[in-house]
């Protein structure tokens, strides 16, 4: 749908659409082309596919820890995931792209990061544990902590946006119905108990489940 700005209409309109590009405003016609994709265009279309398709896996976890800066700006929580990852979190060329896990944010936010965070191989799943930050401007006791294991074999991710809260320093994240001998790019962060404020997820590394 398109709309007025300015004075100046913006927007999709049949199968036209207009926008501003580089300062000017251009129309162009929608529609299939018949030209070969460039590489370029491959590229694109590849980084976007390897970008949805990861936070797909992970999209209930993106609404609680992108919800918080999406409501401030007015957007959906995936779209400023992707909007991230697709620029920073993504790497490499056509036809080779992938996700960069160190570089991965999964929730976005003004809390303090976790720090001091240890996980250890347990018989049920992933156990963490994070040093004591008591006094520590912007922390709460109640905050509670949120995991993630993303298995990149298996395009799938065990995780959870409301564990133990901080003063508790430790939390398990189960892991079921995955076989053993599988690497897992691990992450962590901490969310109010009011659900307004919340930190920046940390990469916690890689760990052989």
């Amino acid at each position: 749908m398109g709309t007025i700005k300015n004075g100046r209409h913006h927007g999709k309109v049949g199968k036209t659409v207009t926008y501003m590009l580089n300062g000017k405003l251009v129309t162009r016609s929608i529609g299939k082309s018949d030209k070969p994709a460039t590489d370029l265009q491959k590229a694109i279309r590849l980084r976007t596919k390897v970008t949805s398709k990861f936070l797909l896996t992970l999209k209930e976890f993106i609404l609680v820890g992108y919800e918080a800066d999406a409501r401030r700006i007015k957007q959906h929580p995936i779209n400023q995931a992707f909007r991230y990852h697709w620029k920073h979190a993504s790497t490499g060329n056509y036809p080779k792209i992938k996700i960069d896990f160190p570089k991965v944010l999964l929730s976005y936010g003004s809390m303090p990061l976790p720090k001091k965070v240890v996980i250890s191989v347990v018989e049920k799943g992933f156990n963490f544990s994070w040093g004591s930050q008591k006094g520590l401007t912007g922390t709460h006791w109640s905050d509670q902590v949120m995991l993630v294991a993303y298995f990149p074999t298996l395009k799938r991710a065990a995780y959870k946006t409301a564990g133990a809260t901080r003063d508790q320093g430790t939390d398990l994240l189960p892991i079921f119905d995955i076989l053993h001998g599988v690497v897992a790019e691990t992450y962590i962060a901490f969310i109010s108990n009011d659900r307004k404020t919340i930190s920046n997820s940390v990469y916690t590394g890689r760990v052989t489940w």
